[in-house]
């Protein structure tokens, strides 16, 4: 939001600020909006778990998709968003003094930690590495005070995909120190070069103690509805629906609807718009070397980056200055744990936007 204001204010003084987003902004077909009609007209059965049907739909979507059999009534919970399901999650698991290790750089999971009492241990991931997560400092990380790893699956901002055997070897950790792992994958379903996801979900039979947070406005293009949910063993689930019973009640009828319909119609205008994305990463990469940054490690999935912007400036402020001024909006590396001369660009828009992304980073880079 910071970067909102940022960006706000250089429009005001008469930058023409690039839109870029991440998730696709697609208008809402013909059998969502029927059912966003029919809803309005329907009672609000106010289920604090989420409509049974979204519900179901969810666990069949998760069983066909990743082979998991989920018991949507005990399992699972729909929520306004991922960012309240990381917050009830974290909130209503950790206690004050507990520690949760959370490989770097990562989404903005500081607050949210911080909000539930426990503190973050951050264990960065290298550049030169691809991102990949430092399994070695993660176990080394472990304390007494340890409760729970939390991952980003793909991650935000680095674009890294882990493969199934580092998937496998972070629950291997857990198991082995008696943690929980808490798994964002928002960003699942937006994967390149052939490469899969792999949920934590799928070795539940080894280790059960694992949290999914997952959000519906990414490949489902439900930003507008903030939904999502989260898939947890029962006892964390149970809890986890007291704590939201306080808190908001339940999820509304209509955005649920909006869901199931998305869920279960057609999906040729979700996977249009998702089939252009890998492009849309190269097309930024390619002209981020070319220009003469520094060349980006290729992101295996999601809709952003991470770019070395050291030749723009020797602060973050200057860095975040010089792409303002040239009408480019971004959150600054340092708050998301990755270093101070990287910033996050996305590269969901369309691609005139995107070329001009790249000609006005050509713009601000000083003369060699």
């Amino acid at each position: 939001m910071s970067t909102r204001d940022r960006a706000a204010r250089s429009a005001r003084e008469g930058v023409r600020i690039l839109p870029l987003v991440g998730a696709p902004i697609l208008p809402m077909p013909e059998h969502v909006r029927r059912a966003v009609a029919q809803a309005m007209d329907q009672p609000d059965p106010r289920d604090s778990r989420g409509l049974p049907e979204l519900r179901a739909v969810i666990a069949a979507e998760l069983e066909r998709e990743h082979g998991l059999r989920i018991d949507p009534e005990r399992r699972l919970l729909i929520t306004h968003g991922a960012m309240q399901g990381l917050s009830l999650v974290l909130r209503t698991v950790l206690a004050r003094g507990d520690e949760v290790i959370v490989p770097t750089p990562t989404y903005f999971f500081d607050g949210a930690i911080r909000e539930a009492g426990a503190t973050p241990a951050y264990v960065p991931s290298r550049e030169d590495d691809g991102w990949a997560l430092d399994l070695a400092g993660i176990e080394a990380a472990v304390t007494p005070h340890s409760r729970a790893i939390l991952l980003c699956n793909p991650n935000n901002p680095t674009g890294y995909l882990p493969d199934a055997a580092t998937v496998t070897a972070v629950v291997e950790i857990a198991a082995r120190h008696g943690l929980l792992v808490i798994s964002d994958d928002s960003w699942q379903h937006f994967t390149f070069d052939g490469r899969q996801y792999h949920p934590v979900e799928a070795l539940a039979d080894r280790w059960p103690h694992l949290v999914t947070v997952t959000s519906l406005s990414k490949y489902y293009a439900l930003a507008s509805w903030r939904l999502g949910y989260v898939l947890a063993p029962p006892q964390i689930l149970d809890a986890i629906e007291r704590r939201f019973q306080w808190e908001a009640v339940c999820c509304g009828v209509v955005p649920q609807r909006a869901a199931v319909a998305a869920l279960t119609g057609p999906r040729d205008w979700l996977d249009q718009a998702l089939s252009t994305y890998q492009a849309k990463r190269d097309l930024v990469c390619d002209g981020i070397a070319a220009i003469g940054l520094t060349e980006p490690v290729r992101p295996a999935a999601g809709a952003f980056l991470l770019v070395d912007c050291s030749r723009l400036g020797d602060t973050p402020a200057a860095i975040d200055r010089a792409l303002l001024r040239n009408g480019i909006a971004t959150v600054r590396g340092a708050d998301m744990h990755a270093p101070d001369t990287h910033v996050r660009l996305t590269f969901g828009s369309d691609e005139q936007v995107l070329r001009e992304l790249v000609q006005n980073l050509r713009q601000a880079c000083p003369e060699s």
